[in-house]
């Protein structure tokens, strides 16, 4: 898969394409589904499938302070798309002055100029230039003076609920990562480096890395979850905590924090980048009496998270 890293770097020699827009956050399966077909028809006229997407969400410049947790990365999403076997994602930059690009700017100079769009594949709901006055409509409008075709992708549903991103934070912030994961299509992962904590669950016995996220991701709801660790191509099951130190806050400030414990695992993790998937919400956040009962508690959370 090539990637095209901004619009100053898209090749002069591009040649015709098959082009589908989109943030794309997640990837998740109504994703899949857009991308799918953009893949088949691209195939079909011998042509490049080129995903066209963004670096940050266009919500972060157009709602500073308002906009949502993003459920991948872009690494991950480049990885995700890389999966489906895209030849091309442009990772556009969203800054003020993209922002203000037309609609007919975006399709007549991006889509059909730069991008050389002979097919444009769009979820129906997609909106694009400046104020979102651009829509699969508008698209059509111009299709024939473009010389393109323009494939609207109906909404994919489960249970009668449209799959997108929005649904799936909702899910995830409320700790329904199975709920979420089912939408997805892969196990929700996200990614930081270990940092150094206060050691406590090595005192327990039950040594756990501390994960700096950075403050964008869309993190679960404060508890205890099943799932893995991805560490130097090695996949290990492990339990996370998220949430507050409530049993041991005292006077202490309480801040909110990723913890992993990897069973059986010894060696020091600090400065490592790992990657923590959340497959099942074991209990929420509790607070204990002692030290005692919380272990007895780890003990039982580990026994199930190790049950498969």
């Amino acid at each position: 898969m090539e990637i095209i890293p901004g619009i100053g770097a898209i090749p002069h020699d591009m040649g015709d394409t098959v082009v589908t827009v989109g943030m794309f956050d997640g990837v998740h399966r109504g994703h899949q589904k857009i991308i799918h077909i953009a893949h088949e028809k691209a195939r079909v006229l011998g042509l490049r499938c080129v995903v066209f997407t963004f670096d940050r969400h266009p919500l972060e410049v157009l709602n500073a302070g308002n906009h949502p947790r993003l459920l991948s990365s872009s690494a991950q999403k480049l990885r995700l798309l890389e999966e489906l076997d895209v030849d091309m994602v442009l990772m556009a930059h969203f800054d003020e002055e993209f922002s203000h690009i037309s609609a007919r700017r975006f399709a007549e100079e991006l889509l059909a100029g730069r991008l050389r769009a002979r097919e444009v594949v769009l979820g129906e709901n997609f909106h694009f230039g400046k104020g979102g006055e651009g829509d699969v409509s508008f698209l059509q409008g111009l299709a024939g003076s473009l010389a393109i075709t323009v494939t609207p992708v109906a909404l994919l549903r489960d249970n009668g609920d449209v799959i997108s991103s929005t649904l799936i934070r909702k899910m995830i912030e409320h700790g329904e990562v199975e709920e979420a994961i089912e939408r997805l299509g892969w196990d929700y992962m996200i990614e930081g480096m270990v940092v150094r904590g206060d050691a406590r669950g090595r005192g327990m016995g039950f040594p756990t890395a501390n994960i700096e996220v950075h403050d964008n991701r869309c993190i679960p709801a404060n508890g205890v979850y099943a799932g893995e660790v991805y560490l130097e191509h090695r996949i290990l099951p492990a339990v996370s905590y998220i949430g507050d130190i409530p049993t041991f806050a005292g006077g202490e400030e309480v801040r909110r924090r990723i913890e992993v414990h990897i069973p059986g695992w010894e060696e020091d993790l600090y400065d490592h980048f790992m990657g923590i998937s959340f497959q099942r919400r074991l209990r929420g956040e509790e607070t204990f009496p002692d030290a005692r009962a919380l272990i007895e508690q780890i003990e039982q959370d580990v026994k199930r998270a190790l049950e498969r």
